[in-house]
């Protein structure tokens, strides 16, 4: 059967995309991996003479987050016909064996708060993070020149731009279009706005890696990348390559137009932090200033856990050989380290 051909409109030109077009994502990214080393040797270098300055630091990043946290207003769930869903009401009592409406309200309420403070916790990681490792931030109406920027930083005679996304799906396929869109009608203005000859544009994702993404990000870097070269610029380094008749990606393109140079991207999670703080580290300490607003206390490593990645993640604590750090704080650490990489290594 011969494929299906799609006709779409993309930034005012015809595209033919085939509905049976596939990328191989096989050299993407390598797995991003976190040993018992790595967590130990920082939160040693918590306590070290050496490392006294680098964590008062940190110290005034967990003030900063905690006390923008403590902005988001939080509203109460309804059973108003929109925010629960009677069907899988029915379906989690049956299968948890849910018997009263206490019960109920409980479940409701920690899974609805949970969720509507999701965009609020982003806007607290646009406010909060790049500023303190010393991004402009910027914010723009929408659908307006800088509308698809986040935060923004010179650097000699080049600028790089970052549009923050707060986890590994949360692109759709219109926000594809949309800052795609924007990129490939912009660059140039943003050149011209912060007075450079070249732009890095960079999809960021707060957290996750690119494993586990849903590659939407990439599909925006592509999308813009065929845009500059239907419209007349050069592609030095291209974010696919052709193996066999199927395309390789790769997380990036570079393109020159006259005297203009650009690069656009996807970084993720520790990758993404690692750049803006330029430090390996930088997700770490992150995460250590966000477990340093809790009131931590510990649980015991035999509990029964629902989620089976709780029992990795209190082994994994339980390996960290660091008395001047409580086994809550730990325990904390090494759950929120874990939503940025793809395994935890015991050794």
């Amino acid at each position: 059967m011969a494929p299906i051909l799609v006709r779409c409109r993309v930034y005012g030109i015809i595209a033919l995309a085939s509905s049976t077009q596939r990328y191989n994502f096989s050299e993407f990214s390598t797995p991003i991996s976190l040993t018992v080393k790595d967590v130990q040797t920082f939160l040693l270098s918590t306590n070290a003479p050496e490392h006294a300055a680098t964590f008062q630091e940190i110290d005034k990043l967990r003030t900063a987050l905690q006390t923008r946290m403590r902005q988001i207003n939080v509203r109460s769930p309804a059973i108003d016909g929109k925010s629960t869903n009677p069907f899988v009401l029915t379906a989690y009592a049956e299968l948890f064996n849910i018997q009263d409406l206490k019960k109920v309200d409980d479940i409701v309420a920690a899974a609805k708060v949970f969720s509507s403070i999701e965009t609020a916790a982003g806007r607290v990681v646009e406010d909060v993070i790049p500023p303190f490792f010393g991004w402009e931030q910027v914010d723009s109406p929408g659908h307006t020149l800088l509308s698809e920027i986040d935060c923004a930083r010179v650097v000699g005679d080049a600028v790089e731009l970052v549009a923050l996304k707060s986890g590994p799906m949360c692109i759709n396929d219109s926000m594809v279009s949309q800052i795609a869109n924007a990129v490939s009608s912009h660059w140039r203005d943003w050149a011209a706005h912060w007075n450079v000859s070249s732009v890095r544009y960079i999809v960021g994702m707060n957290y996750s890696t690119a494993k586990n993404s849903n590659k939407k990000d990439w599909h925006i870097v592509r999308l813009v990348e065929e845009s500059v070269s239907s419209n007349g610029g050069k592609i030095l380094n291209s974010c696919m390559r052709l193996d066999g008749n199927r395309p390789m990606a790769s997380s990036f393109f570079e393109a020159q137009q006259n005297d203009k140079l650009l690069r656009v991207e996807t970084l993720q999670g520790s990758e993404l932090w690692a750049h803006i703080a330029e430090t390996q580290d930088a997700f770490l300490k992150i995460c250590w200033a966000m477990a340093k607003c809790l009131n931590t206390v510990s649980v015991p490593a035999d509990s029964n856990f629902t989620i089976g990645e709780m029992r990795e993640i209190m082994q994994f604590s339980e390996q960290l050989n660091t008395p001047d750090i409580s086994d809550g704080e730990k325990q904390w650490l090494v759950l929120l380290a874990r939503h940025f990489v793809d395994e935890l290594c015991m050794h």
